[in-house]
């Protein structure tokens, strides 16, 4: 039951990530990103994700949640279009779940991320993001989020899966570190995510 739990936990996780939906986008300027954290509730489980770029254009993904009875997932995404901010969107697509773990199985889909300028009497430094996509097979058939910067330390991230609304508060206090707390298919989630090798 609990590889079960831990399968639906990620099987929307795949490459750069909103929350657990995909994005149009790689990591950038960093080419590795490390999130450690744990899931509370019943059985209270950890996690790690692993977001890995190589070159500029392919991100590898590696997902485990618990170290007992572990259930460890790999994704893929490829950037087909950079993003242009202010004129078009980043298009990505990608494989989640490459080696077929989980309950869902392997999926396919198609992300985009597209920024609009967070102006005002004190422009911020971020933009703020909406990011949408389209699934088969393991991934849902729509799947849509935001990433809203409050200000320029604190970040307010909601999404919807296909099936559940997850949302999630980001504070940065360098851009080497965010601490986030979130809920995740309706379970609290506590991580902290550390961004490295900067080109």
């Amino acid at each position: 039951m609990g590889l079960v739990c831990a399968g639906t936990l990620f099987s929307v996780a795949c490459a750069d990530r909103l929350i657990e939906i995909p994005t149009g986008k790689l990591i950038y300027p960093e080419r590795l990103t490390v999130e450690a954290g744990f899931l509370t509730g019943t059985p209270e489980r950890e996690r790690v994700l692993v977001n890995f770029r190589v070159g500029g254009l392919l991100e590898i993904q590696g997902a485990r949640t618990g170290f007992e009875k572990r259930l460890e997932v790999y994704g893929l995404q490829y950037s087909v279009y950079p993003e242009i901010p202010g004129y078009a969107p980043g298009i990505s697509m990608g494989v989640s779940d490459v080696f077929n773990r989980t309950a869902q199985g392997r999926g396919y889909y198609i992300a985009l991320s597209y920024s609009i300028a967070a102006l005002g009497q004190t422009p911020l430094d971020h933009d703020l993001r909406v990011h949408l996509g389209f699934g088969w097979e393991g991934m849902p058939g729509f799947f849509v989020g935001f990433d809203v910067p409050l200000t320029n330390q604190i970040f307010l991230r909601a999404e919807h899966t296909g099936s559940h609304i997850n949302a999630s508060l980001a504070w940065r206090p360098s851009n080497q570190v965010e601490v986030r707390a979130s809920v995740i298919r309706e379970r609290t989630c506590w991580s902290i995510m550390i961004r490295l090798w900067e080109e």
